[in-house]
């Protein structure tokens, strides 16, 4: 039982206060990392509920700009796309392919305000102009189904009716809209891919969202077993070198009892 309090002698005090720090901040850290699993799985859920969820119809309202944060929502609408103010994201996945996907703007049945709708994937090297594009109008689908992106603000200077710009590096709504003679809604939506497989562009890219909880489980349970493990081998090791030391001490205090006799 001594060898319990053998890692709080004075010689060892130091660096078993460094330990027991050590093991704390481990600790510490294994709750952040519970904490950061709880908020990944409440989003986890937040998506599921959205995605199963029923559809959002769009009216043009001001009640529409209240879906602008359900993200991932269906939404449908009924009205016309105004292709002349449609825009080109660059640098779009569909399957592992690179290209662009087309942004039209959707005039809402009844309404006299848009929504930006992300009609699909096309490969890059049928659409290089606002022209190259327009072979893939679609202007008799005036029923959409699709999915609330996600939106990120606008940087920079705000373009013009007058001064509008094709290409774009990702669904910036504000900025889109800003080109536009009417009011666009504060999100933009993907268009759901139909069941039958698709056989022409625009290939239907809605927004992919991750459903994995991630490491930070695993990370916890790592940070905990590290900050056991951590003092027990400390102690251990401390408890291995004052025995041995003592056992040395023993054998020279006896071979010099020994020499004395002699």
């Amino acid at each position: 039982m001594a060898y319990l309090t053998t890692p709080f002698k004075r010689r060892w005090i130091l660096s078993t206060i460094l330990v027991i720090i050590a093991s704390l901040v481990m600790v510490r850290l294994g709750f952040w990392q519970l904490d950061r699993h709880a908020l990944r799985m409440a989003y986890i859920n937040a998506v599921i509920a959205e995605v199963e969820d029923a559809p959002f119809t769009l009216t043009g309202g001001p009640e529409d700009n209240a879906y602008a944060e359900r993200i991932y929502h269906q939404a449908e609408a009924r009205g016309r796309f105004d292709f002349d103010h449609q825009v080109i994201i660059k640098n779009q996945f569909y399957n592992d392919a690179l290209g662009y996907d087309l942004v039209t703007p959707f005039l809402i049945e009844g309404s006299d305000r848009a929504v930006l709708v992300d009609r699909g994937w096309v490969p890059p090297e049928e659409v290089q102009s606002a022209e190259d594009a327009r072979k893939f109008d679609e202007p008799d689908l005036t029923h959409i189904v699709g999915r609330i992106m996600p939106q990120e603000k606008h940087r920079g200077e705000l373009p013009s009716p007058d001064n509008s710009q094709l290409m774009w590096y990702r669904v910036d709504v504000e900025g889109i809209g800003a080109q536009t003679p009417y009011e666009v809604l504060p999100y933009a939506v993907a268009l759901i891919p139909p069941e039958e497989p698709q056989n022409e562009p625009p290939y239907r890219n809605p927004p992919k969202f991750k459903l994995d909880p991630g490491p930070h489980m695993g990370y916890a349970i790592q940070w905990f077993l590290f900050a056991a493990i951590v003092p027990l081998v400390y102690a251990w090791q401390v408890v291995r070198v004052d025995r041995k030391e003592r056992e040395e001490a023993s054998d020279s205090s006896e071979e010099a009892s020994d020499d004395g006799d002699a």
